[in-house]
């Protein structure tokens, strides 16, 4: 078991045969018949890119899975698929605050199996609080009557409303904030329809990159919530494993084998974003890292974080009763 995020790579490789010893078996008893229709949805951010990285090295027809592909533009409609039972498999992307606080509306409807995110004061960057250049906001208490963009969904809003109120604010009273769909975000920023932006990866290092906006705050989820900050996750609906478990537990080596390859060699997946998301090819050289963490990987540091935004979610009345995340998360020695 890893001690740090930083060393994930390491604890992975101390694995990499038990794995390929795993895989072996799993491969070999599958029956030689047509693949099991998954229907798995995603959101166009960086915390897809195992998901990518899976589809384009065909990981999930080794596992016999076809993948019936959708792809979302709001975190919120993504969830809301989740619990209607419309999508199976959430394969990282999703945001687990939305997730988490949905299923604590609907309990028995999900379960998270990954993570993906940042780490404050590393090279694993997963949000920045971004400002038009020449902004005269260069702090979080600058925010104060300001108007404030975000992903649209509870999981950002929950999030900057907690920043504020840490920073002496009230968030109802001193600031506006307002959920902006991706394309709309850095626009948003430049023509001045919002003061600042709580920006996600990778919309954040298209926009520096591009030159309009600068950023004040590296790794504000991370700095200022809960760190590391795991702004996506992987999720399956509790009806897909409990009616499939043999089909969820290949979707998570699937899913395994594509986290070992991204978190190893991340820059030479990064183009796929481009395919998938659409970023510019001037753009992905400053696309900042994200680390993943399987269910296999995860520890009990990852956890508790997790675990912190599901007290922040308690505490700002998003979700009606406390919960633990050890509830929530599922690895593949659970499913039976």
């Amino acid at each position: 078991m890893r001690t740090d995020l930083i060393n994930s790579n390491f604890g992975i490789g101390r694995r990499t045969l038990a794995t390929f010893v795993l895989i072996g078996s799993i491969v070999a008893a599958m029956p030689a018949y047509a693949a099991d229709k998954v229907e798995m949805g995603w959101l166009p951010a960086t915390d897809a890119l195992p998901y990518f990285v899976a589809v384009e090295e065909k990981l999930f027809e080794k596992y016999g899975i076809e993948v019936i592909d959708h792809k979302f533009t709001n975190p919120t409609t993504l969830v809301d698929a989740f619990v209607s039972n419309q999508i199976e498999v959430g394969p990282y992307g999703t945001a687990p605050g939305i997730a988490l606080a949905a299923e604590a509306q609907n309990p028995g409807t999900l379960k998270l199996f990954g993570f993906s995110g940042g780490i404050e004061g590393t090279e694993y960057v997963n949000s920045s609080l971004l400002v038009k250049k020449g902004s005269n906001i260069k702090t979080i208490t600058d925010l104060k009557g300001k108007k404030i963009g975000h992903m649209p969904g509870i999981q950002w809003q929950t999030n900057t409303k907690y920043i504020l109120r840490n920073a002496g604010m009230n968030p109802d009273k001193d600031a506006i904030l307002i959920g902006l769909a991706p394309n709309t975000q850095i626009p948003a920023v430049v023509s001045g329809a919002v003061d600042a932006l709580i920006a996600i990866e990778p919309m954040g290092s298209i926009a520096v990159s591009q030159g309009d906006v600068v950023p004040i705050i590296i790794n504000v989820g991370a700095k200022y919530v809960t760190n590391p900050w795991f702004g996506g996750g992987a999720v399956m609906t509790d009806k897909f494993i409990k009616e499939r478990p043999a089909v969820a537990k290949r979707v998570m080596m699937a899913l395994r084998e594509a986290t070992d390859h991204v978190n190893a060699h991340f820059d030479q997946y990064k183009p796929l974003l481009g395919k998938y998301v659409g970023v510019p090819k001037q753009s992905l050289p400053a696309v900042k890292k994200l680390i993943f963490v399987n269910e296999r990987d995860a520890a009990a540091r990852d956890l508790k974080s997790e675990q912190n935004v599901l007290d922040i979610l308690y505490k700002e009345k998003i979700i009606p009763k406390a919960l633990k995340i050890e509830d929530k998360f599922v690895r593949m020695d659970d499913i039976k």
